[in-house]
């Protein structure tokens, strides 16, 4: 009798023990892991933000900068382009702006630079070599004091904004980052040749505008001569072009020597070529450019700073490149087309679904 209740009492502790074990090799289950991953991804707003505007059609555009002796990418090829899908129109005036954005680490945006506005572009890492060598060079140009004699446009403090933009919840000094992007920007309300009333630290010779971050110091200079760009705005037939530019490559002579392809009216001038069939092209210049992952800042929340550690929002994140328009040009064959009809050369490129589509005008 005792023997049969030891026995029964085995058999009980084994089947619980079996139990335990299926249970718990069930929640370690890759099916119930990638389901706890993807609840854990269903909310957040970087991945939601991302599908709905794939449902949404954007322009696409190609942006055509020179290749700077100070990049690897020199000697290899004149230009360097890049595709772009976030590409847009900022305002009108006082001066036509437009801007896009780069996904980092970018070769393209190695060559926009040595202009800077931020300092955590004095030190961006980047798992391209030509960027890490680039980035030396530059800081070296950074450190160099040059003469300012352009006065830029000084954000007040928030006490000193008209009613109701003091009553507005934001901090009282502007970000240091919109301090010296505006500081790039010259004031059409002040006479260049004097000094700047707004700023009392400026003066008729020199000034220089500072960013602060936290630990220290340092100085930006104004780029007196800043980097030209073409974007050229693409038509159907530009779809071929707008593939080739958005792989990733260290060399684009192959694309940029394509016979009957790019338009250089004159190989003398600082402008690249721009894009022959396309809408039209923006004749531009860099007029600075921010570091999008530090706009946040101490805002980010902890379901933020998950995702940015874990999710698809690591790594260095995005710079946002603002450009002034100094000329466009627009092919007759379109702003003279009455014709209600859409050829492959007068219908917009868009980028919609993960996919190059046109329009059909009914």
């Amino acid at each position: 009798m005792v023997l049969a209740i030891a026995i029964a009492k085995r058999k009980a502790t084994t089947t619980t023990s079996t139990a335990r074990s299926i249970n718990r090799s069930w929640k370690q289950s890759p099916i119930r892991l990638m389901r706890k991953a993807f609840s854990d991804k269903v909310n957040d707003p970087s991945i939601l933000l991302r599908e709905v505007m794939r449902n949404v059609a954007q322009p696409v555009a190609v942006a055509v900068t020179s290749v700077p002796s100070t990049s690897t990418l020199y000697g290899k090829s004149k230009y360097h382009g890049a595709t772009l899908t976030s590409f847009t129109s900022l305002t009108l005036y006082p001066f036509p702006l437009v801007a896009f954005s780069l996904r980092l680490p970018s070769r393209m945006a190695d060559c926009l630079r040595p202009f800077r506005t931020h300092i955590d572009h004095n030190h961006p890492s980047s798992s391209y070599t030509s960027s890490s060598k680039t980035t030396k060079q530059n800081t070296n140009i950074d450190q160099i004091q040059i003469p300012n004699t352009i006065k830029g446009i000084t954000l007040p403090p928030k006490s000193e904004l008209p009613w109701p933009l003091s009553k507005l919840p934001m901090p009282e000094q502007p970000p240091e980052w919109a301090k010296s992007l505006f500081e790039q920007i010259p004031n059409p309300l002040i006479d260049q040749t004097t000094s700047n009333p707004l700023n009392p630290t400026s003066s008729s010779s020199s000034s220089i505008p500072t960013t602060e971050n936290s630990a220290d110091t340092t100085t930006i200079p104004f780029n007196q001569h800043p980097t030209p760009l073409t974007i050229s705005l693409l038509s159907k037939s530009n779809e071929s072009i707008a593939d080739s530019l958005s792989l990733p490559s260290n060399n684009h002579s192959s694309i940029f020597n394509l016979p009957n392809t790019w338009i250089n009216k004159n190989e003398n001038e600082n402008h690249p070529p721009s894009l022959k069939n396309s809408l039209g092209s923006l004749k531009c210049e860099i007029v600075g450019s921010v570091l999008l992952k530090n706009l946040c800042g101490s805002a980010l929340t902890s379901s933020n700073t998950l995702t940015n550690g874990n999710g698809s929002g690591s790594g260095e994140g995005s710079e946002l490149f603002i450009c002034r328009v100094i000329d466009v040009d627009i092919p007759s064959i379109i702003s003279e087309n009455n014709d209600n009809t859409l050829k492959d050369h007068h219908q917009p490129l868009l980028h919609w679904r993960r996919k190059y589509v046109g329009i059909k005008d009914d």
